[in-house]
């Protein structure tokens, strides 16, 4: 496996839920999760234990994590749940360390069990079918540094700044290629506020090219929606995905219930066959319309989450 297994959104204003008066039975969880990769995990926790109330808010990486640290010393979020590896560990004083039985089972494990591993989640490719050819397909990376995406609706990037999966296409990538890469990247690229904006920009023909999390894009083209989802030949971003308990949380009992219902093997294999997303253990083999982990040349992120944030935003300013 590669060494992303080793490490592991619309904007806040749109995608918060404020959370209702919590109960003693009540659970509240900060995610970036969407509602189609939270909703059956939330249904089959809800059959499980029925006597927890879950609260969702919702929010990209980079601001629900902003919204822990305002909260600190007086937490209303018991578990943060989606992000990569990097953001636990860079975050690590927002989070208490929790030993959960379902640790040992899974492909990579934090040492601290501080952050307890999800899914294992690559970033192909995106292209809009009603604005690219067949002949101007990309085949790799290398095939984004060009002017020509300008002209057929523009190249689209996450913000790092806000979203988890934009920071991991541009540390891996960075890692990769080098910095000069990303700033060519970045020259006649749109920057979306989210991953989902720039998920859907794509989808719906408003940008050329992007990335996508797989699951999702093999999703839209089982739907046959107008899009093309492409493993590129040269990198492969990836990241793994983890989930951890809040530092002070007010409702640790059903905390800890959580971390271990996500990490049993009944939800992994719903993560599979609902979501299509790779599980983070080691017994549930991966849903079947993916490519093999072994045919591709997976990158994972290398600088944190900062340095990204502030190399990027210095082409962007240029």
């Amino acid at each position: 496996m590669s060494r992303y297994l080793a490490l592991a959104a619309a904007a806040m204003g749109a995608a918060m839920l404020v959370p209702a008066t919590a109960s003693a039975a009540d659970l509240v969880v900060y995610t970036s999760h969407g509602e189609t990769t939270s909703s059956p995990i939330l249904d089959a926790f809800k059959q499980a234990h029925p006597d927890i109330n879950v609260t969702i808010v919702r929010g990209g990486t980079g601001e629900v994590v902003e919204r822990l640290r305002a909260e600190a010393g007086n937490p209303t979020a018991d578990v943060l749940w989606g992000g990569p590896t990097q953001t636990f560990e860079e975050n690590a004083a927002l989070f208490q360390a929790y030993e959960s039985a379902t640790d040992a089972d899974m492909v990579t494990v934090d040492p601290n069990h501080i952050w307890h591993p999800y899914t294992v989640l690559l970033q192909p490719i995106i292209v809009s079918t009603k604005r690219v050819s067949a002949d101007d397909m990309p085949k790799t990376q290398d095939d984004l540094v060009t002017a020509k995406w300008k002209e057929l609706g523009s190249l689209i990037i996450p913000d790092p700044a806000k979203s988890g999966t934009g920071y991991t296409i541009l540390s891996a990538l960075s890692g990769d290629k080098g910095w000069e890469f990303v700033g060519n990247l970045a020259k006649d690229a749109r920057i979306a506020p989210g991953s989902d904006d720039a998920f859907n920009a794509v989808r719906d023909g408003e940008a050329a090219v992007g990335w996508i999390n797989e699951d999702l894009g093999a999703k839209w083209k089982a739907e046959g929606l107008p899009i093309e989802v492409i493993y590129p030949s040269d990198a492969v971003t990836g990241q793994v995905d983890a989930q951890a308990i809040v530092a002070g949380a007010p409702h640790l009992d059903e905390a800890k219930a959580f971390i271990d219902f996500l990490g049993s093997k009944a939800s992994h294999e719903v993560v599979r066959d609902a979501t299509i997303r790779r599980s983070a253990r080691a017994d549930v083999t991966p849903p079947t319309v993916l490519p093999e982990l072994g045919s591709l040349n997976i990158v994972s992120p290398v600088d944190p989450r900062p340095v990204v944030v502030a190399r990027f935003q210095e082409f962007l300013s240029k």
